[in-house]
């Protein structure tokens, strides 16, 4: 799926996150939890059995008070990675599905490589777990595995699953969803939901020429692709103003709702290089950064 000369290219990368959280297991990330790290971050009371190595005798001399030095714990970070399989992924060439495939592709070895966790499901009509939180490089292959296995089926229901995965996690973490969002019965409820949690998202909006740039002018059966309705109808100069306009506007509506609540949100199209997308265009963003 990924070429071995554009993995070499991903190994300076990592996924940024400003917020911390609390992993299981020791990484490279700045933890809630306090521990045995480099960096001070607090005091408390010594009580009997702590580790005398960590007492301050300076603060001592001057409170005659015995205080334990706090250092900031580094641990892993859990990334899920959702990726929409509804019908209308099928959508393009390359598809939308396959596009955004080879996007989570990328992500998922960034996340390993840098000993975070990732975890990978497909949303449609339900939230299905492709992948469980897998931790290591050496657990790529079986993510590249996952990935390949992943195919277009079924409607698009984004509240009922994302609300599944707010109510299914112990504990928050990050989260990237790849989708056209295109559901009828909208996307905020179940994104607030992941927001209500205390989870950090980022939406990867994926689009296609096709339905950026619409028919020419003429007669046209139109047919929906999840729920396989047609429709005839005419479209002319003023059909495709109106079209355009709706897209822009619900492009923007959907940019505003991130940026509102704090959400990062990253459009894309799949006639771009994926690699430029993942190479620039998300380290542009912020979303992607170089290791210092």
């Amino acid at each position: 799926m990924l070429s071995p000369e554009f993995l070499t290219k991903l190994e300076p990368l990592r996924i940024h996150c400003q917020q911390p959280f609390r992993g299981k297991f020791r990484g490279d990330r700045r933890s809630l939890n306090r521990g045995t790290g480099v960096e001070f971050a607090d005091y408390r009371l010594y009580e009997h059995g702590d580790d005398l190595r960590y007492l301050d005798w300076n603060v001592y001399a001057r409170l005659e008070k015995l205080f334990i030095k706090l250092f900031q714990a580094d641990e892993e970070l859990a990334i899920s990675i959702l990726i929409d399989t509804s019908r209308s992924m099928e959508f393009g060439d390359p598809s939308k599905l396959t596009y955004a495939k080879q996007i989570a592709a990328a992500l998922g070895y960034i996340t390993l490589a840098n000993s975070d966790r990732v975890s990978l499901y497909t949303l449609a009509e339900r939230l299905f777990s492709a992948l469980p939180s897998t931790y290591g490089k050496s657990q790529y292959p079986r993510f590249q595995k996952a990935l390949a296995t992943i195919e277009a089926d079924g409607t698009t229901h984004l509240t009922e699953c994302l609300k599944h995965l707010a109510a299914s996690q112990p504990k928050a973490g990050v989260t990237i969803i790849l989708s056209d969002f295109l559901d009828s019965a909208g996307y905020s409820e179940g994104i607030n939901s992941l927001l209500g949690r205390g989870f950090v998202l980022t939406l990867i909006h994926v689009q296609c020429p096709e339905e950026i740039d619409p028919p020419p002018p003429g007669e046209w059966r139109l047919e929906d692709a999840e729920t396989n309705e047609t429709k005839e109808i005419t479209i002319n100069e003023e059909t495709i103003a109106h079209y355009l306009n709706r897209q822009k506007e619900f492009c923007n509506n959907l940019h505003r709702f991130c940026i509102e609540r704090g959400i990062g949100y990253i459009r894309i199209n799949t006639d771009v290089s994926f690699e430029a997308v993942i190479l620039q265009d998300m380290q542009r963003a912020g979303f992607i950064q170089r290791k210092r």
